[in-house]
């Protein structure tokens, strides 16, 4: 398992976990949850994913805290 902050630009990843549960709320507030898949578009500071044709800008605070596994 890796953290989101940690995955290059081009990788597809998997939502495994969250640290805690604020990160899991604040997560769903942008449509995620434990097992979607998601792609690393970018990382200039916040990491940007793309998940169903909706582009994220995730903070590197809030990216530390989401736990995935690369595809």
């Amino acid at each position: 398992m890796k953290k989101l902050c940690d995955i290059s630009k081009g990788k597809f990843v998997e939502i495994i976990d969250f640290v805690d549960n604020i990160t899991k709320c604040a997560s769903a507030r942008f449509g995620l949850a434990t097992g979607q898949v998601v792609l690393c578009k970018a990382k200039v500071g916040p990491v940007v994913i793309s998940k169903n044709q909706q582009i994220i800008a995730i903070g590197r605070n809030m990216s530390e805290k989401i736990l995935v596994r690369e595809i």
